[in-house]
């Protein structure tokens, strides 16, 4: 059977949005996950914590796919969105496959490296891909996904009150991603300097980077929801309706 263009449109919109409910459903799959398996401790201090957990799997394996998806995502009519894509996917991979240090890990622990395994400058290279990986969800925020979605020739002077709404919501995704990454350095600057840690502190880099994460997916969903004014499913439908 051959493919029609309208088949590869609607395979590129579901490919966004499978990217925006892999990041949706990531930090609460990680909780009730952990939680079901048999770990008391429902929150981690942070998401990169749970490479440690029950969940091990499904941490590492989400980055996988996730970084493998952005990879193969390409848009011809515009090549930023492909290199920054391509970078997100890489940056993904190195979270997934530098862990982060095992102090803090609360309960049962699935895998346990000890320090002859783990590596002081997995680290540097962990926090860095996440602060990266981050930093290009932001970009498709602020400028990739602010572009038209049909017509990139098309100038904002154009868009129509719906695609201004989304611009918005564009941009508040952007600067919810930027805050939350903000937020992180502000608590583990504050642990630092005062040598306190409180509740809030404690797993304020959990918080932070759900926030990040609800943003970013929230972004990639509303980008893919092209096809659901027209579909049959009146709850899409009626979901797209006041920014379609």
């Amino acid at each position: 059977m051959k493919l029609t263009k309208d088949d590869y449109i609607i395979s590129y919109l579901l490919l966004r949005q499978l990217i925006g409910i892999l990041g949706l459903s990531l930090p609460f799959a990680l909780i009730f996950g952990n939680r079901l398996l048999g770990n008391e401790h429902w929150l981690q201090p942070s998401i990169s914590h749970y490479f440690y957990s029950y969940m091990h799997f499904a941490f590492v394996g989400v980055l996988f796919i996730l970084g493998a998806i952005l990879i193969s995502y390409r848009e011809k009519e515009y090549r930023l969105a492909s290199r920054v894509s391509t970078f997100a996917g890489v940056f993904a991979f190195c979270v997934a496959i530098f862990p982060t240090k095992v102090d803090g890990f609360l309960g049962k622990k699935y895998l346990n490296i000890n320090e002859f395994d783990w590596k002081s400058w997995f680290k540097i290279i962990h926090f860095g891909s996440a602060f990266c990986l981050f930093a290009c969800f932001a970009i498709f925020c602020f400028v990739i996904f602010q572009k038209a979605d049909e017509d990139n020739a098309l100038k904002p002077s154009d868009f129509d009150e719906k695609k201004k709404l989304r611009n918005r919501i564009y941009k508040a995704c952007g600067w919810g991603i930027v805050l939350s990454i903000l937020m992180i350095g502000g608590c583990t600057l504050y642990e630092h300097l005062t040598h306190t840690q409180t509740t809030f502190t404690k797993y304020s880099t959990f918080i932070f980077e759900t926030t990040a994460l609800l943003c970013f997916g929230n972004s990639w969903l509303l980008k893919g929801s092209v096809n659901w004014k027209t579909d049959e499913s009146s709850i899409l439908r009626k979901m797209v309706e006041p920014v379609r």
